[in-house]
């Protein structure tokens, strides 16, 4: 039996969000020092989600079944989904994953095509249970589906959604690899993924997909010899609906546990107020660290703003600063034209522009002083000894040459 229900926050998660949102705000009333005698200036309005993540019922289907075997990526009991309506023709499918002692969410953002038949275009499509098809089945015929990036979670269960929607075109970013099977930066390279691949994104020798005269594409594409392979990432601007589809590039935290974390995790554990603090500071590798009033201030610093991941500042931002600021660069120059943006974690639509995407990235831009212009955010406000663990993993992989030494400051603007 079909399922909805509000995701709005009860009184007691309404108390302790609103509780974070005012040590947000007081924090972004100060003018607070950062490396090299900076400074984090705060002007006008802050990104913020969107009224459908928390207005809009989330449909669920249990009984459609919640299992798929075999699922690369845990939980691998028990998987729920849950759909979000986004507004513009637009949705999102939510499942959970799990590693060790990390959890968080992960998300398919699906857009009905205005060309066409207006088939769906499915963005990083997660298991395909019983429970996510039905829910996907509901919104019409799958007409694409696209790989966005190489990281593991994302490329898991495009072979079995693949199998399970044959007649579908299917993208993917340049540069697969690993267990899952490989593939190159063009159509004419080996594919060994398991699937029929129609295109590579960014490939400059075959034609664009059918559904570009829709989208914008900007590709990252990052190959350094002592990796272990590529990172490759592609944004979407879905020019009719002034939607940026983003996976990993920027996240916003919100200020308290999405529900369906509750088909995981009982009820003592989800209304402890430490559990999500906890559970955002494991995702982004922020160490979990309290102060003298109890509070986690890496998770002060992240709640309630668009952030690039403190991960990927550290991994990827680090060894290749001018491949990702050219890549934020496409899509904040002022080409783009979007005022919202889909992610792939925590939670979205957040209401963001192009300047506010390009703040987020703001350590990358410090330099070039016209291209700060006009932007409306900041960093996050992350105390320098929360990068300490960061920093450790980076200065390992240099001392024992497991991979491409870092060469940029991601620390930058860190609070002393």
């Amino acid at each position: 039996m079909r399922e909805t229900f509000s995701h709005r926050p009860s009184r007691r998660d309404w108390l302790w969000s609103n509780g974070c949102a005012a040590a947000t705000i007081a924090a972004d009333s100060l003018l607070v020092p950062s490396r090299g005698n900076a400074a984090a200036i705060i002007t006008g309005n802050l990104p913020k989600l969107a009224n459908q993540y928390y207005d809009t019922p989330i449909a669920t289907n249990p009984e459609a079944g919640r299992f798929y075997f075999p699922t690369l990526t845990p939980p691998f009991q028990n998987r729920a989904t849950y759909r979000y309506t986004l507004g513009r023709n637009s949705w999102a499918l939510e499942q959970l994953l799990t590693f060790a002692n990390v959890t968080a969410t992960i998300r398919c953002n699906v857009i009905q095509l205005q060309n066409g038949a207006g088939g769906l275009w499915v963005h990083s499509p997660q298991w395909p249970t019983g429970e996510f098809c039905s829910l996907l089945d509901e919104l019409g015929t799958v007409e694409h589906i696209v790989l966005p990036c190489n990281a593991f979670e994302h490329k898991a269960p495009v072979k079995a959604f693949v199998r399970r929607y044959p007649n579908a075109k299917v993208w993917v970013s340049p540069g697969q690899y690993g267990p899952l099977g490989r593939c190159g930066t063009t159509l004419t390279d080996p594919n060994t993924l398991g699937y029929k691949i129609d295109g590579v994104l960014g490939d400059p020798t075959n034609p664009p997909p059918p559904w570009a005269d829709e989208f914008d594409i900007a590709t990252l594409y990052v190959d350094l010899p002592k990796n272990a392979g590529p990172v490759s990432e592609v944004a979407f601007c879905h020019r009719p609906t002034k939607t940026l589809v983003s996976t990993d590039a920027v996240v916003y935290v919100p200020p308290m546990a999405p529900r369906i974390l509750s088909t995981y995790f009982d009820q003592v554990t989800m209304q402890d107020r430490d559990f999500w603090p906890k559970s955002v500071l494991q995702a982004v590798f922020l160490p979990i660290r309290t102060d003298t009033r109890g509070n986690y201030p890496g998770y002060e610093a992240l709640v309630d703003r668009l952030v690039r991941a403190p991960i990927l500042r550290a991994v990827v931002d680090a060894r290749a600063p001018e491949a990702v600021r050219n890549w934020i660069d496409k899509q904040t120059d002022g080409s783009w034209n979007f005022d919202r943006v889909l992610t792939s974690h925590f939670a979205s639509p957040i209401e963001a522009t192009p300047a506010d995407v390009r703040a987020s990235f703001q350590y990358l831009f410090e330099g070039d002083i016209q291209k700060l212009l006009g932007t409306s955010s900041r960093l996050p406000p992350i105390e320098c000894q929360d990068w300490e663990l960061l920093d450790s993993i980076n200065q390992f992989i240099a001392k024992t040459n497991a991979g491409e030494k870092a060469i940029f400051d991601f620390q930058r603007g860190c609070i002393e």
